[in-house]
């Protein structure tokens, strides 16, 4: 049975709101996607365009994406939660899509406002090259989300992006993966922007997403550059460093 204490809404530089509900214990795997499905309709207005669960107890702190993938967003966004619920600047706690223990370290700016920057410690980044492609394509594989980059100009136009994302998650056999994202880079003297859309397998949502921090491993991965441009225009920064990942960027409570 779920005991629930607060449900929060946080973004990352400025987009891809998390909504974070608080429990007690943990869910099955078929509850927390399908407690998480309503938790994303019902904050969807609120500019979530993710959900998770923040088990906290005092044996356990842990945090569980909706549909159990991966994602840098959701988790610098549990690490303000934990530094709010625990007392402490300084944070650990474990991750869907990861195998080690998280360490975040969360700056709070003010009362709404903080900086957030999460290690990864024995994460594996394999970036993978694709042939037969007029533009460069790498698959970038981070264990509980894949990534296939692309150099090349992002579409805008919905119907096209989810056709390329649809074909490309085909064509690489990459039905079967927790969550898939197709990442759209552009390069400008040395800066890199990207344009990340992504797929959540088990609670089959589909965002071109304002932010997002596995996009930025990945681009940053993929180009050595660590200060990403995201769509909304803001910065998240990546380090990859063998099996060592950080990533760093301002985050806001929305909503709590």
């Amino acid at each position: 049975m779920m005991n629930s204490t607060t449900t929060a809404v946080i973004t990352a530089a400025n987009g891809n709101g998390t909504a974070i509900e608080v429990i007690t214990s943990p869910l099955t795997r078929t509850e927390y996607v399908s407690r998480g499905r309503i938790l994303g309709e019902n904050t969807e207005r609120l500019g979530a365009e993710q959900a998770g669960f923040l088990v906290l107890s005092q044996s356990q702190s842990h945090f569980e994406m909706a549909g159990g993938e991966f994602c840098g967003n959701a988790s610098r966004a549990a690490a303000v939660l934990f530094s709010k619920l625990r007392g402490a600047d300084n944070v650990e706690f474990t991750v869907s899509g990861f195998k080690g223990l998280v360490s975040a370290t969360v700056d709070r700016r003010s009362d709404n406002e903080y900086y957030v920057r999460c290690r990864f410690p024995g994460m594996s980044v394999g970036v993978y090259p694709v042939e037969g492609h007029e533009q460069t394509i790498n698959i970038v594989d981070l264990g509980g989300i894949v990534h296939v980059v692309v150099e090349s100009r992002f579409p805008a136009q919905a119907e096209v992006y989810r056709e390329t994302h649809h074909h490309l998650t085909e064509e690489l056999s990459l039905r079967e993966r927790d969550a898939v994202g197709v990442v759209w880079i552009e390069r400008k003297d040395d800066s890199v922007a990207i344009h990340p859309v992504v797929w959540v397998r088990s609670i089959d949502t589909f965002f071109y997403e304002s932010s997002c921090g596995s996009g930025t491993i990945a681009a940053c991965a993929v180009t050595g550059v660590s200060d990403i441009i995201q769509p909304t225009g803001k910065i998240i920064r990546a380090e990859v460093d063998g099996d060592f990942v950080t990533l760093e960027s301002d985050m806001e409570v929305i909503h709590d």
